[in-house]
């Protein structure tokens, strides 16, 4: 049978995932993009989640098995039908190491119900983030057989994990009809969200949960002013400047410390056209793409944002908005579960949510997601495998979608358990569906050293903040370009 194990301690912090959890689907998902995109240790290619101090939170659960090497890139195409048993490694024990969180919180509690259907008994080990990072690679390193699946967010982890071996791909068994179950459809996933699991080639990740970068914006505002969301990059300052009235409004808010810039800058530079690194991968900091992008970003925040961006982490730039200071912030749509809290916000429903502008280069608003990923090393990665397909079945999806956690399959945004929310809020899903059918672009550089690289970046868009532009702005992301290559020599192998 499974095996629950509840660990000692409690969370000590003063914004914490599960103080948004009952408010919205936004709620989860947020803390979790939060935690990943905080400052690393310099041990981790991760920060710590913000609000997670407490100690190690097992519960019993599967762990895919690892394998070699994989087929190429996921197709959607269905394999040609064959028998699926869900008993066929019935009496197989799996360990799966994952985080704390509600997505984990919530599915545990059905583990009995995998028991039942596959035969299969788990152990759901559960951590904060930084301890799961630092007990994966621990075991990785010692290449631990014992250990079958891992909870990875892809654009942090998958680049180290699978540069090093540690990760199983999983094509072969997305190409199988042996190993699908005829009623999965993988149709039901968006093509640009399943890419994000996608790392150097090779399929790693079916991911179970998203967040998508959006245009997030006070309705009631626009409609006294006869405005509508821009379409188009070119249109904000039009829009913003009619917003402007500090200091009791500012037209717009980002977030803006060298660790948290970056974030929320990552969509202006798809948009604009460039990208973390060049096709060849070499650091492209300085391309014309992106610095036309970073001065975009910086003037947007100089002109029509408070006093201190450099200073604002998500909480704080969510603040601003949620007490009625700000009439947009452009970032993550789940800073729905902050403006829509009657007890905490001033513009509870007076919301609204739109598609990140489009740009030179296009409508490429970043998505991040994180999923399940199978050990290398683990002798039972076709029962772990089983596992991860029970995680993200449609009937699971959509469970963990109502409990909280934004789910990645487009039919659990579409079930009729969904209509109290769409009531409310319909372009919030609207928005969060359509950003997930036209992107794949990851908040994060796909390299190893993710927090070293991004926090390099981030050095950059501080000083932009403060005013460096033209001549010396190029200066200085030619700098960054030689020191990101300097990390990547050293991490890179």
């Amino acid at each position: 049978m499974s095996v629950l194990r509840q660990p000692n301690g409690s969370n000590k912090a003063g914004l914490t995932r599960r103080d948004f959890l009952s408010l919205t689907l936004a709620s989860s998902t947020l803390a979790m993009l939060a935690a990943c995109s905080a400052p690393a240790a310099p041990a981790a290619t991760s920060a710590p989640a913000p609000a997670a101090t407490a100690a190690p939170k097992p519960v019993a659960t599967t762990a895919p098995a690892p394998a070699a090497t994989a087929a190429p890139a996921v197709s959607t195409a269905a394999p040609v039908a064959q028998s699926f048993d869900w008993k066929k490694y019935s009496g197989t024990k799996l360990r799966y190491l994952g985080w704390n969180g509600p997505w984990s919180d919530d599915l545990a509690a059905k583990l009995p119900e995998f028991e039942q259907l596959t035969g299969i008994q788990v152990t759901w080990e559960r951590l904060p983030q930084e301890q799961n990072r630092q007990k994966a690679m621990t075991e990785f390193t010692a290449k631990n057989k014992d250990l079958d699946l891992v909870f990875v967010a892809p654009d942090v982890d998958c680049v180290k994990y699978f540069k090093a071996g540690w990760l199983y791909p999983i094509d072969e068994y997305l190409a199988s009809s042996k190993m699908m179950p005829p009623d999965f459809d993988l149709k039901d996933f968006a093509e640009g969200v399943m890419k994000t699991g996608n790392i150097l080639g090779k399929q790693l990740v079916i991911p179970h949960q998203v967040d998508v970068a959006g245009f997030c914006y006070r309705k009631d505002l626009f409609a006294e002013k006869g405005l509508k969301p821009p379409e188009t990059m070119d249109q904000i300052d039009e829009i913003f400047s009619k917003l402007h009235a500090p200091p009791n409004m500012y037209a717009f808010v980002s977030r803006g410390t060298a660790a948290q810039g970056p974030v929320t800058w990552a969509a202006y530079l798809y948009s604009f056209g460039g990208d973390w690194l060049t096709a060849d991968r070499k650091p492209a900091i300085s391309t014309p793409e992106s610095i036309k992008a970073i001065e975009f970003w910086a003037n947007l925040c100089m002109k029509y944002g408070p006093p201190g961006t450099t200073s604002l982490n998500w909480p704080e730039s969510s603040a601003f908005v949620a007490q009625g200071k700000a009439a947009v912030e452009i970032d993550t749509t789940s800073r729905k579960s902050v403006y829509e809290d009657p007890n905490q916000a001033k513009v509870a429903g007076k919301m609204g949510y739109a598609l990140f502008p489009k740009g030179p280069g296009g409508a490429k608003p970043w998505v991040w997601t994180a999923g399940t990923a199978i050990s290398a090393y683990s002798e039972k990665k076709e029962a772990a495998w089983y596992f991860v397909l029970w995680t993200v079945s449609k009937q699971n999806q959509l469970f963990t979608q109502v409990k909280g956690t934004a789910a990645v399959r487009a039919s659990a945004w579409k079930a009729p358990e969904m209509d109290a929310i769409r009531k409310v809020t319909p372009d919030w899903i609207d928005t969060t569906l359509k950003t997930m059918e036209i992107s794949d672009r990851p908040i994060n550089p796909r390299v190893v050293a993710v927090m070293e690289y991004r926090n390099r970046v981030g050095e950059v868009l501080v000083k932009a903040l403060q005013g460096l532009k033209g001549d010396a702005l190029k200066a200085e992301a030619v700098k960054c370009d030689t020191d990101l290559a300097a990390i990547m020599a050293k991490t890179e192998t």
